[in-house]
């Protein structure tokens, strides 16, 4: 877990800190003790739904604060650069991976070419009919990632009784099937249109129409 007395500790009196990448928690926790502090924070995390993100803790006389966070697209996977690397997704033709300059250096000195990122790669994710790549086709893994929250978070949702899936509450562990649909309470509606295929990684590459 990082240490995140540490960085508070470094921006007291008035400097910008840039932290590495932080879970969802250690972003949540962070970011109580910086207000409480009368810290402003900023979170980056490089691609529209990452979960892992980089917090910028600043004072609040300055306005806004610069982005660390660099986005890239890699032939093969890469290894675990620790907070120096943020959420790695596959895509066609190879991995989109979110990085602070320290990560930059070391996948070049390890030879990786750091291509830029497909056109579109990283537009928010607004458009209805959407093509994703999630590990399963359960509810929890399909949910999540179709209505851009984290999986933890719509995990207690579906928990609460508040996903249904064929009319009845669903389970996390439900899979879905092309024209089945998730109606989620406060996200909207998620249909499974069809299941493209397996990637390298043994992913399925689904499409899906979702209605906020």
């Amino acid at each position: 877990m990082a240490d995140l007395l540490a960085y508070l500790k470094r921006a007291r009196g008035g400097r910008v800190v840039a932290t590495g990448f932080l879970s969802l928690e250690e972003q949540a926790l962070l970011e109580e003790k910086a207000r409480a502090e009368g810290l402003k924070v900023a979170f980056f995390g490089g691609l529209p739904l990452a979960e892992k993100k980089v917090a910028v803790l600043y004072p609040p006389e300055i306005p806004s604060v610069h982005d660390p966070v660099g986005v890239f697209l890699l032939e093969k996977e890469p290894p675990d650069l620790g907070e120096a690397m943020g959420d790695v997704e596959e895509v066609e033709g190879g991995f989109l991976v979110a990085l602070l300059p320290q990560g930059q250096r070391a996948l070049g000195e390890m030879g990786y070419a750091l291509l830029p990122p497909p056109e579109g790669a990283l537009r928010p994710t607004g458009e209805r009919v959407r093509t994703l790549v999630v590990p399963s086709l359960r509810v929890d893994a399909v949910g999540a990632k179709g209505f851009g929250v984290s999986r933890t978070y719509f995990v207690q949702g579906v928990k609460a009784g508040k996903v249904r899936l064929k009319g009845r509450p669903a389970s996390p562990k439900d899979e879905m099937a092309p024209g089945d649909t998730l109606l989620a309470e406060g996200l909207g509606s998620l249909r499974l249109v069809e299941v493209l295929g397996e990637t390298r990684r043994g992913n399925y590459k689904i499409k899906v129409e979702v209605e906020r």
